[in-house]
């Protein structure tokens, strides 16, 4: 199944999900021997590779307090031990921005791969109804910004309602929740499938997500 956006893109709207709370969020590895010098982190203790870390992961590091941390992106594994990391890129295939330097960092990476994955089949299962066309699956979609920030703040909602398990009605995460919901309904309906069947750059078709309708057969 295809993956529709990273954590790098929620961290880009909500940060406070990475950072000193987000239970909700699976937590690969962790440790306290981190070091940052210059776009390089490195944990010796560490094995990034065996832990699952991708590139488009989020790696926060802290000294005293998670909730006072720093979070940024991992760019690549290039070891078990060494990661390239950057502070959040406005593109994600720009050069690596270096964070601060430190030594004996508090360190974690979590990730949302499974809210993304989530709702990334969601929205590809409302794609292929849109085309109506046998054969077509997600791996035949091209990425684009619009679905990537369409899959992230669907991703947002279902976090934060997690969150805002057994709380008040007037919880910030309910707020947020809700939030997010309206925006990802909105978004979907802005979304555009471009069709083409043959490969010649020139789509025949172009739905929305709008005017799916399901048919009984």
């Amino acid at each position: 199944m295809s993956i529709f956006c990273q954590d790098r893109d929620l961290l880009s709207s909500e940060p406070v999900i990475f950072i000193g709370g987000g239970f909700v969020g699976q937590e690969l590895t962790s440790g306290s021997d981190g070091a940052i010098s210059s776009a390089t982190f490195t944990s010796a203790g560490s094995n990034f590779t065996s832990a699952g870390v991708t590139a488009g992961m989020v790696l926060c590091t802290y000294t005293d307090s998670p909730s006072e941390g720093s979070a940024m992106e991992v760019v690549s594994v290039d070891s078990a031990t060494q990661l390239t990391v950057s502070v959040l890129r406005a593109d994600a295939d720009g050069d690596a921005v270096a964070p601060p330097a430190g030594t004996g960092l508090n360190f974690y990476i979590r990730t949302f791969a499974a809210q993304i994955a989530g709702i990334s089949a969601t929205l590809a299962e409302k794609l292929r109804q849109a085309v109506e066309v046998a054969g077509i699956s997600s791996a035949d979609f091209a990425d684009s910004q619009q679905l990537r920030m369409t899959t992230a703040t669907g991703s947002l909602s279902a976090i934060f309602v997690a969150r805002a398990d057994n709380a008040t009605e007037q919880d910030a995460n309910w707020v947020k929740a809700e939030h997010y919901r309206k925006q990802f309904a909105r978004q979907q309906l802005q979304l555009r499938l471009a069709v083409d069947a043959d490969g010649d750059g020139e789509a025949e078709q172009t739905r929305t997500l709008g005017n799916i309708s399901l048919r009984r057969l």
